[in-house]
């Protein structure tokens, strides 16, 4: 009977198949010669002719060509990741370019590297979570070892958790937990920089993030309570920060919907008091702050009116503190973005065409139209941080153009420019040492005239929680931590983005034709069903 390798000789085959064979010739000749350990001899190369007279030497203890080829850079399984790459579609392109690495070996890699992380599944819902503790405890050891200078054991490590709901499809979205450590500057804002320590498939409310995450908000208490952790037998002192968009911030506190009377996470301004600017910056951080212990109290005495608990509905799921508490700087722009376009578009109708075209003419892929639902409302693109950033910058310039009331158009246009300049400031890594006041004061002649336009969607109702949060309670975080840039959750949205692109990847139902009309609309279906029926009676 012939080997099974009679068919496919070596020289027959191509360079990385035939490495392959002379590695599998290697391992089953060396377990053969085992036996030569007894005698104190080790076997080093074999000496083989194939039926041509052709000459080879195997070597038994060189496996660099195995290890060659089954080397994978971790950059090709971020590339695939990245972009949703099926395994089925890597083979196929690896058989057609030979320099790539292997899709096995791709697998293997993935898999070794999935081992390297201990993640647990959550009790009761589709997700994980894997240690907070050991995980930053793993990249302080990593980056103390690259750079010691920077971490002293006597100076405070700032860390950021941020949290936030990521919509996959129209029924399913993910709740994520992720972190970052604060230093060096710049690393925490990029991918390299940031961890994710829980995700969860569920809805973005209190009982699915108190529940999912319990045992995550325990670890992080323990952290908080203690105040460091231990790196390589050295005791490295941890800062605690919480940063999110609105909506997740009030649930981590505990506190009512974001449209709720007492909406601000930070104090208990009420919603029709919110539009006041004026009082003084420290009205609302001494008197009406939040703290954990008023939160506790408030949701004690829930049950009662509202100006008791003051929206306290749950109580509060972590036991960092309010201070330490941060609204996302970039969910601020894009909100207070939002109120702004909604309010041109409103302005320039009938005429809205020509508003797409100047905010086309920006850079950005936009349209209006009306809503397929009977009411006719008029809805517009969903445009992304980036974009937003690219209209507020360009578009002031052409709004003389643009067909708006001329009774203000003016101040619309200067409520443009100043929201730029103030953005600008807030979000800078490096404020100047007065920026603190200068945002205070810019903040609130801002609203002002937000507030002079008189037009639907300018009214005091209309001044949300980001509004009041710019005013009275970002400068009080710049000037209490240096900047809010570094709480900013741009990396986390980035994931959201990712998931979201996997979507489109998502398998498609299978299509059915339906052959037989007859047995579907004339009533073979119901035919056999009643058959089925009589059959089963026996």
């Amino acid at each position: 009977m012939p080997s099974p390798n009679f068919y496919n000789p070596k020289s027959k085959c191509s360079n990385r198949h035939a490495r392959r064979k002379i590695q599998e010739v290697s391992e089953h000749a060396n377990k053969a010669l085992e036996f030569l350990s007894t005698y104190g001899l080790v076997a080093e190369s074999l000496k083989v002719h194939t039926t041509s007279g052709k000459t080879f030497h195997i070597p038994f203890s060189d496996d660099a060509a195995s290890e060659n080829e089954d080397t994978v850079d971790l950059r090709v399984l971020y590339i695939l990741d990245r972009y949703g790459v099926s395994d089925a579609f890597y083979h196929e392109l690896a058989m057609l370019f030979s320099e790539l690495p292997r899709s096995r070996a791709v697998k293997k890699a993935r898999t070794d590297l999935n081992h390297t992380m201990q993640l647990t599944r959550i009790p009761g819902h589709e997700g994980a979570y894997r240690s907070f503790e050991r995980s930053l405890c793993e990249q302080l050891s990593t980056m103390i070892a690259q750079d010691a200078t920077s971490f002293q054991p006597n100076q405070k490590i700032k860390v950021r958790i941020s949290g936030d709901g990521a919509k996959f499809s129209r029924t399913s979205s993910f709740v994520l937990l992720s972190y970052a450590i604060l230093m060096p500057v710049g690393r925490y804002l990029s991918g390299i920089g940031n961890h994710i320590i829980a995700v969860v498939k569920g809805a973005e409310d209190y009982d699915t993030i108190s529940t999912a995450f319990a045992a995550t908000f325990q670890e992080i208490d323990g952290l908080q309570q203690l105040g460091f952790v231990a790196v390589n037998d050295v005791s490295y002192n941890i800062e605690l920060f919480f940063s999110s968009d609105m909506k997740f911030m009030l649930t981590m506190l505990g506190l009512n919907a974001a449209n709720s009377i007492y909406a601000c996470p930070k104090c208990t301004v009420h919603r029709d008091c919110r539009w006041d600017v004026s009082k003084p910056e420290s009205y609302y951080s001494t008197t009406m702050a939040r703290t954990l212990v008023t939160l506790r109290r408030a949701f004690a005495s829930h049950g009662r009116t509202a100006a008791v608990h003051q929206g306290s509905v749950n109580r509060p799921l972590t036991a960092i503190p309010v201070d330490h508490m941060m609204i996302d700087e970039l969910h601020l722009f894009l909100r207070i973005f939002d109120v702004m376009l909604r309010n041109l578009i409103k302005m320039s109708e009938p005429q809205t065409q020509q508003l797409v075209a100047y905010i086309r003419s920006c850079g950005v892929s936009f349209t209006i139209w009306e809503s397929e639902s009977s009411d006719g409302k008029v809805e517009w693109t969903s445009l992304t941080g980036e974009a937003k950033k690219k209209v507020l910058k360009l578009l002031p310039s052409k709004m003389k153009d643009i067909p708006l009331p001329n009774a203000f158009l003016d101040d619309v246009v200067q409520l443009w420019k100043d929201f730029e300049v103030l953005y600008n400031l807030l979000s800078s890594e490096t404020p100047p040492p007065n920026a603190a006041d200068d945002i205070h004061l810019k903040a609130k002649r801002w609203i002002q005239l937000f507030l002079r336009i008189k037009s639907d969607g300018h009214q005091k109702k209309f001044v949300t929680p980001y509004f009041h949060v710019m005013v009275y309670h970002v400068p009080d975080a710049i000037r209490q931590f240096g900047n809010i840039k570094q709480f900013s959750c741009q990396e986390i949205m980035l994931a959201e983005h990712r998931l979201e692109l996997l979507q489109q990847y998502a398998r498609e139902k299978r299509h059915y034709t339906k052959h037989a009309a007859a047995y579907w609309h004339e009533g073979g279906m119901q035919e056999m069903q009643s058959q089925m029926r009589e059959t089963l009676k026996y």
